[in-house]
């Protein structure tokens, strides 16, 4: 594989796995909102170790299902853990994918509403009819369609953190007290930052670590896991600073990003509007792919296809119940199971490093003794 090829795998693997883990709760600016935003000033401390944590777990996700050939979350969770716990994982990881893609399905027809005016079941059915129609391709295909929306969103979200910060509504201090009246997932910044990402994660480990199951080199897969993670990282910080700039005239918005690009010009929240779209289209056929290929994992075509369209039609339904009720009553659980799923990936990759640099030491030492005279 040429230098090049490498890059592009790395850097189609990264945006994937930002497409992944970017859905409906970030792309609208919801989550940043309840979860860093709303803590002020520690706000943005939280999003630093966000970058941090984003970053190591994406390059471990990525790299174990490179090395052990994921066709789904269980086939790395059984060679990394016991079997309560990776019983425990999976079947919480399972339930994960379920809620998020009824969230996704839900912000779908939050975008289009608030943009648009347009009913909410509207945005909602098309983001369905999208999700099982490209669920029938194969898994690069659809790693590639997850990837190519990225750079839109990374775009929109730094030029709205550039206008943020030459158009601030006053200080950044007095701006974050008054941030500190929304809604809050959580009441610590710390604890609010750990949730977020253990929340991601239990999202997205499982269609990372099937990324990385299609990629036969552990090393590559790893770099773009790591790449992923930082550009999520860098987002977030991006997106809370702007957000925090801007609080006075997003607070109350159901997608307070959206509201954000809509001041800089009507036509750039237009595009905006298309481009947060796509990314809940994204998470939302990250997740019910994900869940499929767990529930069906022989792969059964006919069976694949039956699962998937009944989940979506089950996750329509319930979505209903509304976007924002969603996220701010289920989010928060998910993140406190996700820190077991912290800690064990952490732990893998420690004992793996150490085995690594045993290994490292034993070969040293007998070229050493090899090259000792006798």
């Amino acid at each position: 594989m040429s230098s090049g090829q490498k890059i592009k795998t790395i850097l189609t693997m990264a945006f994937a796995y930002v497409g992944v883990l970017v859905g409906a709760g970030f792309a609208s600016g919801q989550e940043i909102l309840q979860y860093f935003v709303s803590h002020g000033t520690w706000g943005f401390v939280g999003a630093i170790f966000a970058l941090i944590f984003f970053s190591l777990t994406g390059l471990i996700l990525l790299q174990l299902g490179a090395k052990y050939d994921a066709n789904s979350h269980e086939d790395v969770l059984k060679r990394i853990s016991p079997k309560p716990v990776h019983k425990f994982l999976d079947y919480s990881i399972i339930f994960t994918l379920a809620l998020m893609g009824v969230v996704m399905i839900a912000g779908a027809g939050s975008n289009l509403n608030q943009q648009f005016g347009l009913p909410i079941w509207m945005g909602s059915v098309l983001c369905a009819i999208l999700i099982v129609v490209v669920s029938f391709l194969d898994t690069s295909k659809v790693i590639e369609i997850i990837s190519l929306v990225t750079p839109f969103l990374l775009v929109f979200v730094l030029g709205a953190a550039i206008y943020a910060i030459f158009n601030a509504q006053g200080e950044y201090t007095e701006l974050a007290k008054v941030a500190e009246g929304a809604q809050s997932a959580t009441p610590h910044w710390l604890l609010s930052a750990f949730n977020y990402m253990a929340m991601n994660l239990m999202m997205g480990a499982s269609m990372a670590m099937v990324m990385g199951g299609d990629e036969d080199k552990p090393k590559l897969a790893g770099f773009g896991g790591l790449l992923g993670g930082a550009l999520i990282g860098i987002m977030v910080m991006l997106a809370t600073v702007a957000l925090t700039l801007t609080i006075n005239s997003v607070i109350d918005d159901p997608m307070p990003l959206l509201g954000l690009v809509n001041l800089v010009h009507p036509v750039a929240g237009t595009v905006m509007s298309i481009v947060l779209y796509l990314m809940i289209f994204n998470t939302g056929l990250s997740m019910f792919y994900s869940f499929t290929s767990r529930i069906i994992p022989d792969g059964d075509d006919r069976k694949f296809s039956i699962v998937l369209i009944i989940s979506v039609v089950v996750a329509f339904i319930i979505s209903f119940v509304g976007f924002k009720t969603l996220l701010s009553i289920f989010y928060p659980i998910i993140g406190y199971v996700g820190f077991i799923l912290i800690a064990l990936l952490i732990m893998t990759w420690i004992n793996n490093v150490r085995r690594r640099l045993k290994i490292a030491r034993d070969e040293s030492n007998d070229l050493s003794f090899k090259d000792t005279k006798v």
